[in-house]
């Protein structure tokens, strides 16, 4: 039995610029530390902010910093590319 037969994967090259987040994951980032309760695991902390995402009315504010943080990946990875070549 060959060992080490599985998917091969490409180095990721840690100066590569961070990808954008989404509008969930920057109001997530905003917010856990308010829905984090001590004891709580990470799962639990998932399903309670999914739920309460799901209940905002009004997503627009992170929406805009999503938008913001997508031109700023994409600025960053142009340049990226321009000195890789």
């Amino acid at each position: 039995m060959a060992r080490g037969a599985g998917k091969i994967t490409k180095k990721k090259d840690p100066n590569a610029p961070k990808r954008a987040l989404s509008a969930y994951f920057i109001w997530l980032k905003e917010n856990r530390a308010r829905i984090t309760k001590p004891g709580m695991k990470v799962g639990e902390v998932t399903k309670l902010a999914a739920k309460e995402w799901n209940s905002l009315s009004d997503k627009s504010e992170w929406e805009k910093k999503a938008e913001d943080d997508k031109k700023r990946y994409q600025r960053e990875i142009t340049a990226y590319r321009q000195t890789d070549e």
